[in-house]
């Protein structure tokens, strides 16, 4: 049985074996090659006592081909052979064996003339008993056995690799799940498209790197009648980053909601400390914004950055893009010791577009590993038809930047919103809502 030749092919063939159900019916094919062992079953003595036992395992070999019928965890079956063997706990031959018309596994012993066992153990512990079934009557010899037990101890450890397997899948499958609640509140906290009576339009594309992540965006009316927006990203990304994403979304509407807000720069001062209270310095962790208030009956944008990617004014007399990159300030969380922010102001016509995104969008890179980069985004910008509208403007970019990567999935969170000022707008209410957070996926 166990020549060179052909235990050679055996483990080239388990090399290859998918499960612990394949390895037994490997070593079945094997074993029928050579000695007629035509049928083999998995006893199991978990959570019973004798005569106690289940058949967890079976299969057989039909002479033409191979067939296996795992049957899962089967009724429970008191005593007669099977029983014994297992409980034994020993390495068997049995040469002939008894009349099987009054075994309670008449069913599995029925047309065998002799059998081999062998147990499987597990830290040392007995677990189980392979029993493997011949036709004929047939003088094995002990060396056929311990080969057959050698591959019943690879069954159990890869029947043990299988279970921690579906262990595995379990956990994944739940944290599948937990994540996609996570998105789910995230798409639940997208702010509604500004009302035509704002003066202005919008539209937003986020693209999470994972289920979800940690870009943040905000746009929506102020208290003091201001069109306010905001853009934000955490560092890092899936889980952990949109947990600070979401302290970050109720330190902005603490501010927004419940005080007069005196400009941008007042906004991300607030944010700030707020962050540096919780101990953002000391885990490693930061925040970079851009948060800016666009007077609608004027087309004065007031802006101030900390940490982030300037952003851009595409002036649609000219087709020209003007880069936001004044106030620039180091991101929020990261120092103890600080000095209030500046704010610089711009003034925009009407038409012009106000371009907000995260570096997911200019790092995005090609198969031969180049960034997207500014240019790229610049490039698409001015490629717009002269009348152009917001959710134009980021079908455009998402389709070149889609173009780009070739469709590859981000390496970091993508997130693009457009602000387009229409050049009329009465003022707003003082019981507007104030800002709106929310983590868009597509």
């Amino acid at each position: 049985m166990w020549d060179i030749e052909s235990s050679s092919e055996l483990l080239r063939d388990l090399s290859a074996a998918d499960g612990s159900q394949d390895i037994l019916r490997l070593i079945l094919v094997h074993a029928r090659r050579n000695s007629q062992l035509e049928r083999a079953v998995v006893l199991s003595r978990e959570g019973l006592a004798f005569p106690l036992f289940r058949v967890i395992v079976d299969v057989s070999y039909d002479g033409q081909r191979c067939g296996e019928d795992p049957r899962g965890l089967g009724p429970v079956r008191a005593g007669g052979l099977l029983a014994d063997l297992l409980y034994a706990g020993e390495y068997r031959i049995m040469s002939s064996l008894p009349t099987a018309g009054e075994d309670p596994s008449v069913d599995i012993l029925a047309g065998a003339g002799s059998l081999i066992a062998f147990p499987l153990l597990d830290q040392r512990a007995q677990t189980g008993t392979v029993v493997m079934f011949s036709p004929v009557p047939r003088a094995y010899e002990p060396h056929e056995l311990c080969g057959l037990a050698i591959m019943g101890a690879l069954l159990q450890r890869a029947n043990r690799a299988d279970q921690l397997a579906q262990k595995l899948k379990d956990a994944c499958r739940e944290l599948d799940t937990e994540l996609a609640a996570a998105a789910s509140v995230q798409r639940w906290l997208l702010p509604p498209p500004a009302p035509p009576s704002t003066g202005v339009g919008t539209a937003a594309l986020y693209r999470p790197a994972q289920r979800s992540g940690g870009d943040y965006y905000d746009a929506g009316p102020l208290p003091d009648g201001r069109f306010g927006v905001m853009i934000a990203d955490v560092s890092g990304h899936g889980a952990a980053a949109a947990v600070l994403m979401a302290i970050l979304r109720t330190i902005v509407h603490d501010e927004v909601d419940q005080s007069p807000v005196s400009g941008p720069a007042a906004l991300l001062d607030y944010a700030d400390g707020r962050l540096c209270n919780l101990g953002l310095p000391n885990r490693g962790a930061f925040v970079t914004a851009f948060s800016g208030a666009l007077d609608t009956c004027t087309g004065e944008f007031r802006y101030s950055c900390a940490g982030h990617p300037p952003a851009r004014l595409l002036r649609m007399s000219d087709h020209s893009v003007v880069s936001l990159d004044g106030a620039a300030t180091p991101p929020l969380g990261v120092l103890e010791e600080r000095t209030p922010r500046s704010e610089e102001a711009v003034r925009l016509s009407p038409g012009d577009l106000l371009v907000f995104y995260s570096d997911g969008i200019t790092e995005a890179r090609s198969p031969s590993r180049e960034f997207f980069g500014i240019a790229g985004l610049d490039s698409a910008l001015v490629q717009l038809p002269p009348s152009t509208t917001p959710e134009a403007v980021v079908a455009a970019v998402e389709r070149e930047v889609s173009l780009f990567s070739r469709s590859d999935p981000p390496l970091d969170d993508q997130t693009f919103m457009v602000v387009q000022w229409n050049g009329y707008g009465p003022g707003h209410t003082s019981d507007a809502l104030g800002l709106r957070a929310a983590k868009l996926k597509r």
